[in-house]
């Protein structure tokens, strides 16, 4: 009976380790119009050398030329997306860190806001209950 127990233990132990999925990581891949047009490319051509990868969502218009990249596994960084060679134009390929404005990792930056709201809240809460306890006393 011990030698059973310990070994379902063990057993959900080490697939506890190895079942961690990382999970999906999102970035926001900036571009300069400018810098596109000197080259002569568009924010589509770029996400065709990324879309056989990756989920991608390119944006153009009136705002920043931006891509929306979701990458499936998280063990990724922006610094490795930067890395990756794309195809600029018909005659030229080139890392995305040297085509790109900047690389934003959407999830890192929520996971900051989320930590700074929690601390706002944290000290909007303080503050009401000492501002409730002055009034409480200063009323009789």
């Amino acid at each position: 009976m011990k030698r059973f127990t310990l070994t379902i233990v063990c057993i959900l132990m080490m697939t506890s380790v190895f079942a961690n999925d990382p999970g999906e990581k999102t970035f926001l891949i900036l571009f300069d119009k400018a810098e596109l047009k000197e080259n002569k490319t568009s924010t589509a051509y770029i996400e065709l050398s990324l879309m056989n990868i990756f989920k991608t969502k390119s944006y153009a218009g009136n705002s920043d030329a931006a891509i929306l990249v979701k990458v499936p596994f998280g063990n990724i960084d922006k610094r490795q997306l930067g890395d990756f060679f794309i195809r600029v134009n018909a005659s030229k390929i080139t890392p995305l860190d040297e085509i790109a404005f900047q690389i934003i990792d959407m999830d890192e930056n929520k996971a900051i806001f989320n930590a700074m709201y929690a601390s706002l809240e944290e000290k909007l809460n303080k503050t009401k209950k000492n501002g409730k306890t002055t009034k409480a006393v200063a009323t009789p």
